[in-house]
């Protein structure tokens, strides 16, 4: 497959992810949907959060926003890793808004955020399961398909990790602080 044939079949997987993280969608819905069993996020040279554990784990520290939005603004062409992935970089927009406990009032947290990903493109034919694939498949469903769709937009994040930050606000800027740490959410 060509990076110009990946590339809207990967920007798909990117929304797919981020109306799934939006909605609040609980770990095993994502999994199920749109993210490899090895799947990992977090920051590079900092926290990063892998596999099942590390997604629920990832989830519950950013629970408490309660409204929020991601838009993408360009992403790099992709390229095809030698064990079958892809990657790309990503520039987006965020907004992100929780509410302090007892507080009539909400913090919004806003900036830049640059990214590099990982993706699993769904099994070719005859291909061998193994990849880090969700293996949830029934017996009479040919090899590589997923419960739901099994079309060529069936692929899979593997990796989310943040590359870096501009334009954040006052409360973004503390937010990501302590990329070692994970999210810094101080109660003030």
């Amino acid at each position: 497959m060509s990076s110009e044939r990946a590339a809207p079949l990967i920007w798909d997987t990117i929304e797919r992810y981020f109306a799934l993280l939006q909605a609040h969608a609980p770990a095993e819905r994502m999994r199920e949907a749109v993210l490899t069993d090895d799947f990992r996020t977090g920051f590079v040279d900092g926290l990063i959060w892998q596999g099942e554990q590390g997604l629920r784990d990832f989830l519950e520290a950013r629970a408490e926003f309660f409204d929020e939005a991601h838009t993408m603004e360009q992403m790099s062409r992709p390229e095809r890793l030698p064990d079958g992935r892809w990657r790309a970089h990503t520039r987006l927009d965020f907004f992100l808004r929780h509410r302090l406990d007892g507080s009539a009032v909400s913090d919004t947290f806003t900036g830049k955020a640059f990214h590099v990903w990982e993706f699993a493109p769904p099994l070719e034919p005859g291909e061998a399961p193994g990849d880090g694939r969700p293996s949830e498949s029934t017996d009479d469903a040919p090899v590589g398909s997923r419960p739901g769709d099994g079309n060529d937009g069936d692929w899979r994040v593997a990796a989310q990790l943040v590359e870096g930050f501009a334009g954040l606000d006052a409360n973004a800027r503390r937010l990501f602080s302590q990329p070692a740490s994970g999210l810094y959410l101080d109660d003030r």
